[in-house]
């Protein structure tokens, strides 16, 4: 491993919020090289607004749910958000605001926006 490029390694597909990945910290300045747990770098990218470019680029004007740049997630609309549990597929039954864990589908998180799931991971 000593001998390897990142690119040659082994790649984790299931990433576990405990894990440890390699940082170059302040690249552009003077670099450092750290660690980060994967947790800590998925809640950097929520607070620079990774959630909510998932959610624009999957969300349009026309339909009932919006996010800020912080990710926050806010409704234009009387609409609620229930959680369907996890399921192989559509859970079915479906109302705008659903939520569930698609275990057919990598455990990706969807919601339903009226007329269709949207994955939001």
């Amino acid at each position: 491993m000593a001998n390897q490029k990142i690119t040659q390694l082994t790649e984790l597909t299931a990433v576990d919020k405990a894990d440890i990945l390699y940082i170059v910290d302040d690249p552009s300045g003077t670099p450092v090289s750290k660690k980060a747990t994967a947790k800590n770098i998925t809640k950097a990218g929520a607070a620079d607004g990774a959630c909510s470019a998932i959610m624009d680029a999957n969300l349009t004007a026309s339909k009932n749910l919006v996010s800020d740049g912080s990710g926050k997630i806010t409704t234009t609309d009387n609409i609620f958000c229930r959680w369907r549990g996890a399921s192989a597929g559509d859970p079915g039954s479906n109302l705008a605001g659903d939520l569930y864990k698609d275990t057919s589908d990598s455990d990706k998180i969807k919601i339903y926006d009226g007329s269709t799931y949207i994955t939001l991971n």
